[in-house]
């Protein structure tokens, strides 16, 4: 009789906590965008850039580029893993350029990911005091770039541009970097052993699975979105 193949199944090899985490964000993510899409391209004023909308979807971002920085931790080859997502974010600005060119992703926060991503292999080096240390500067920088005049957008990934920018997704390296390194040095404190920090398990489910492919969801939800919303609306943006 022949022996069955075993399957492997990588998921068993994940920490579940942090696909999980990942899987939520990613459905803030969508409602966000949802909300976005609404307000700015069909005219319904929702309120994305004030109050609680506001507020929720910086809480939600922040918490998606720390989760990243956490992630790295546990990546073998985050170098590479950073240029992936790189050309996946000229991929996004490109596709972006020719929907709208008054106001397309220039650099959004799969451009930071990608950097920050690029460069964890020195950062994992650090020790976590040390990470703390690089977070808190590059977090205070928030306060000083709105004084930075400049008269061009050379420096635009560092926050650093005119009045003449903008970009329908804006997540410069200063000051956002900050949570990515905080990510890291917390990666490094709690996951010294590479596995979950729980002494239980949960089964697969939706939310783990969005977590596991957050990158391509990210690519592809807004295209899914606008073509639903097309046909709800019954009209194009």
């Amino acid at each position: 009789m022949k022996k069955k193949k075993e399957v492997k199944n990588d998921s068993n090899n994940r920490v579940w906590e942090i696909d999980m985490l990942r899987g939520i964000l990613v459905v803030f993510l969508i409602i966000f965008h949802t909300i976005y899409d609404l307000e700015f391209l069909y005219n319904i004023p929702i309120g994305y850039t004030t109050g609680f909308i506001y507020i929720s979807g910086r809480i939600v971002a922040t918490s998606f580029i720390l989760v990243s920085g956490i992630s790295t931790v546990f990546s073998r080859n985050s170098f590479k893993r950073g240029i992936i997502v790189f050309f996946t974010a000229m991929i996004i600005t490109l596709g972006t350029y020719i929907f709208d060119k008054d106001f397309f992703v220039i650099f959004g926060i799969l451009h930071l990911l990608s950097i920050c991503m690029m460069v964890s292999p020195l950062l994992k080096k650090l020790s976590p005091l040390w990470l703390f240390i690089i977070s808190i500067l590059l977090a205070s920088t928030y306060f000083v770039i709105p004084y930075i005049n400049v008269t061009h957008n050379l420096f635009f990934m560092f926050g650093i541009h005119n009045g003449e920018f903008s970009s329908s997704d804006y997540y410069p390296i200063l000051p956002w970097a900050w949570a990515f390194v905080l990510g890291i040095a917390l990666g490094k404190i709690m996951y010294k052993e590479k596995k979950s920090i729980f002494k239980f398990s949960v089964r697969e489910n939706p939310l783990n699975y969005l977590g596991r492919h957050s990158l391509w969801i990210y690519v592809f939800h807004q295209p899914v979105i606008l073509l639903l919303l097309t046909v709800i609306m019954g009209r194009t943006p």
